[in-house]
């Protein structure tokens, strides 16, 4: 493969990072058609969708999604998704 076919076809592997995206452009939606609370919830379960897939995906997987060790990027996606449910849940907030 030549080299800039090699570069296009780099810019494509990182699926997780895909998902991530568009699981956002859907939050955005449902909370525009339904109700903001949905809308979070879908961030919410993608939050916890990326801490998991990042305890699966071991070492630098899954691309798009890795950023440091795979305890501290878990850790960090499962805390921010507590504490973004316990801030849309949490009643008079």
């Amino acid at each position: 493969m030549s080299e800039p076919q090699a570069e296009a076809h780099e810019r494509h592997r990182a699926p997780a990072l895909w998902l991530v995206t568009t699981a956002i452009a859907l939050a955005c939606v449902a909370a525009e058609v339904v109700d903001a609370q949905v809308g979070v919830a879908v961030i919410i379960g993608t939050l916890v969708a990326a801490a998991v897939a990042r305890l699966v995906g071991r070492g630098r997987h899954p691309e798009g999604v890795a950023v440091r060790s795979t305890w501290q990027d878990a850790v960090t996606l499962g805390g921010l998704a507590v504490a973004m449910g316990v801030l849309v849940f949490a009643p008079g907030v």
